[in-house]
């Protein structure tokens, strides 16, 4: 089964938040916590890997913080996953007659697909979303 826990998602929460901020500038991790309703200390040790993993850069002294390290249109989300959650499998049939190896084929195409987008589409698309939003009483 795919799936993608806490981990994961939490760290493309938190980049989402830094590829929004200009250029030149950096959040702090309670920033990052606030806005996306995250645990703060859960964040710091997911920060720490998407350093490792040159993603992302820090800063110290009061106004340190964290910035991307990297153009976010360059950044893949299957990246970001990769780094927090390990390599995506997409587990075929056990069953080798199953019959179904064009539907297994369709499923991992659309979601290598959907992981190959760059963050900065995904923060486009999330935006875009956002805007759709018609609160109508």
């Amino acid at each position: 089964m795919f799936s993608i826990s806490a981990k994961g998602a939490y760290g493309l929460y938190a980049l989402i938040e830094l590829a929004q901020v200009s250029k030149g500038e950096s959040l702090q991790i309670k920033d990052i916590a606030e806005r996306q309703n995250l645990p703060q200390h859960y964040l710091e040790q997911l920060l720490v890997v998407l350093r490792k993993a040159g993603f992302v850069k820090s800063f110290r002294g009061t106004n340190g913080g964290y910035a991307l390290a990297t153009d976010p249109g360059a950044l893949k989300v299957s990246q970001i996953l990769g780094a927090l959650e390990g390599p995506v499998e997409i587990i075929r049939e056990q069953v080798p007659r199953g019959g179904l190896e064009f539907f297994w084929s369709r499923l991992e195409h659309s979601i290598n697909a959907s992981l190959d987008l760059s963050l900065e589409e995904l923060v486009q698309e999330k935006l875009r979303s956002k805007s759709n939003f018609n609160y109508m009483i």
